[in-house]
């Protein structure tokens, strides 16, 4: 399971990357994108994301709006995978952490929290929530889509596969709804 769950993160972000923007300038409640008639607003953006590199991460956070939607209108549930265990991410380390990623992690939610005048504790629990969403409806489509991920243990060829499969079907995916695809800033 746990592997799995790093899996599906791993992947998102995968799915997630591209070019580099600031969001500063921009309010939250502004739309960054109107997706078949869904917003994505700046701060949904900012929330998940450093203000620095916010909006190179729009191009995915569109691509997982059309799997939101499109998981909804295929009918498929996602709360076997909203039910299980998110691995403790949404506990926030320590301060005292000797860890290199706990420190990092907890320096983000610290920064991020004081953004949407939050605790930090408040703030990871929102985060680790909206991650976990966000995983299940992409895990949830690329399962009914290509079948459900098996590897062996150390065989990255395999990941690097269902990653790159994975990628040209949500480009696909966005490829076809684009006409239905409005992006408001750049």
């Amino acid at each position: 399971m746990l592997k799995s769950w790093k899996f599906c993160f791993v992947l998102l972000l995968f799915v997630l990357l591209s070019g580099c923007s600031g969001v500063a300038k921009y309010d939250n409640d502004e739309p960054a994108a109107i997706v078949k008639g869904q917003e994505i607003t700046v701060g949904e953006l900012r929330f998940l994301f450093p203000d620095k590199t916010a909006l190179s991460y729009l191009n995915g956070a569109i691509q997982v709006e059309l799997v939101k939607q499109e998981v909804k209108k295929m009918g498929l549930d996602i709360s076997e995978r909203l039910d299980a265990e998110s691995d403790g991410f949404e506990i926030l380390p320590p301060e005292s952490t000797d860890d290199v990623n706990a420190r990092q992690n907890r320096k983000f939610a610290e920064s991020q929290a004081k953004k949407f005048d939050m605790e930090p504790e408040e703030f990871q629990r929102e985060y680790a929530r909206r991650l976990n969403e966000q995983n299940a409806y992409v895990m949830t489509y690329l399962e009914e889509k290509l079948g459900p991920f098996h590897f062996d243990d150390n065989n990255e060829n395999q990941i690097t596969d269902y990653n790159e499969e994975s990628n040209q079907l949500l480009e696909e995916l966005a490829e076809k709804n684009k006409k239905e695809i409005e992006v408001l800033i750049k």
